[in-house]
């Protein structure tokens, strides 16, 4: 956006926020807003408006808060000082994520990672844009992860991926047990010891949204004799493994991948009524009912800003069409949850249709793999797209086979290094 333009909206919505601080008084309601307006702060040229706007900080940063997009924010912090100066602060780059969740973090694209290999071969990293493509090679990508002990992959080292949250990626190291924290874009690594369980079934990685430098570990292990599912936690201030919960008589995972929302880390459980909960605020188990009609469906978590942190989001796809689902506690004992229909999109159908062989259409149905700040990973059999939740565009990232691949999304963190508040503290 222009600098001039910019200005002309930042006067647009300070005029909208005064409006908002001097209401129409309710004595006389046949005076028109705007003429009161008038007798307000605005009553003045647009030039001095401005400078009224570009003199409070707070008012700016009440203006900055409102733009559209993460990229919005950037470009107005990028066009002067107090514009920079407003939008490098905590608070205001953490409650614009949380009101923003369709574009922070930006989604660069996903890692491919075929199902029971333990090595020897990279992931596959596929890019949603050809521009965000250049941006992963311009930072210097190194998903073969040639910096890590052995030489990664290309040593012929063996890891495998556990989770991918915030760009970095959880891996683990088949022969050692070892586990590591890596970030491809900066080329650097966390050793992690082992956790101290005989049999781990699940992982999660959970990533600061200020510090990529800071975060936590989840690993949920079976008990030998008991079968209860024990979870342990890793900090990486501590870099020690804390045994923090228990949650007897519940069946075995479905996928060792986990989703993560409000907070919190799930696991879908085999026979598709529950899944599992792991709170990284409580630092407890809980058990979740799953609505009848999404139990066979393939489907991930959705944040969606910080006025539902009590709601749980569910999206999956039928017939070709979108479905957002909304979950609260409900009454139906301690495992109820009230499920509702929130939205539904399109379908689907006739744009695939362009893209794949008649008979897949006939025989397949697109499932939801994965879903991460805005866009979906959906896949047809072997073919596998993403989808645009904003402007509803499907596109094709492979027709390889990867039927039987874990997905993970691949974002970068946000804001920007510009962005990032220095010298701050965390409130």
């Amino acid at each position: 956006m222009a600098f001039p333009r910019f200005l002309a909206k930042c006067e647009q919505n300070g005029i909208e926020l005064l409006k908002s601080q001097n209401p129409r008084k309710e004595e006389d309601p046949s005076i028109p807003i705007e003429v009161e307006v008038r007798h307000s702060r605005l009553d003045m040229a647009p030039a001095v408006a401005v400078a009224v706007v570009l003199g409070d900080i707070d008012l700016l940063r009440e203006i900055l808060i409102r733009v559209h997009s993460a990229a919005d924010l950037v470009r107005a912090a990028a066009t002067c000082k107090p514009f920079l100066c407003a939008a490098a602060n905590r608070p205001l780059l953490r409650r614009f994520r949380r009101l923003h969740p369709l574009s922070c973090p930006r989604v660069l694209g996903c890692l491919v990672v075929a199902t029971g290999r333990r090595g020897g071969t990279p992931p596959q990293f596929l890019s949603i844009s050809a521009s965000y493509a250049a941006a992963a090679a311009g930072h210097g990508g190194d998903f073969a992860l040639s910096f890590l002990p052995g030489g990664g992959w290309l040593g012929g080292a063996s890891w495998q991926i556990l989770d991918c949250r915030n760009g970095l990626l959880l891996l683990k190291n088949p022969s050692s047990k070892d586990l590591a924290v890596a970030d491809p874009m900066a080329r650097g690594c966390v050793a992690l010891p082992p956790p101290p369980a005989a049999r781990t079934v699940g992982y999660g990685l959970v990533a600061d949204e200020d510090d990529s430098s800071v975060f936590q570990v989840v690993c949920v292990s079976r008990d030998a004799v008991s079968r209860a599912f024990r979870a342990l936690v890793l900090s990486s201030g501590e870099l020690t493994w804390a045994d923090v919960a228990d949650l007897p008589g519940q069946p075995d995972l479905a996928t060792s991948r986990a989703m993560q929302a409000n907070r919190s880390l799930y696991w879908k459980l085999e026979g598709g009524q529950r899944m599992v909960a792991f709170s990284t605020a409580t630092m407890g188990f809980s058990v979740l009912e799953l609505p009848p009609s999404l139990r066979q469906l393939g489907f991930d978590l959705v944040e969606k800003g910080e006025d539902d942190g009590n709601v749980l989001h569910l999206l999956t796809m039928s017939d070709f069409c979108i479905e957002l689902w909304a979950g609260t506690a409900g009454n139906a004992g301690e495992n109820g949850m009230t499920w509702r229909q929130v939205d539904k999109s399109v379908r689907f159908h006739k744009m695939v249709a362009t893209m794949v062989e008649p008979q897949l259409l006939s025989q397949h149905e697109l499932v939801v793999t994965a879903v991460a700040a805005g866009v979906a990973f959906v896949r047809l059999k072997d073919h596998l797209f993403s989808i645009n939740l904003e402007t509803m565009k499907l596109r094709m990232l492979s027709k390889q086979d990867c039927s039987s691949a874990l997905i993970y999304p691949y974002t970068v963190a946000w804001p920007p290094s510009f962005l990032t508040p220095a010298g701050q503290g965390a409130s």
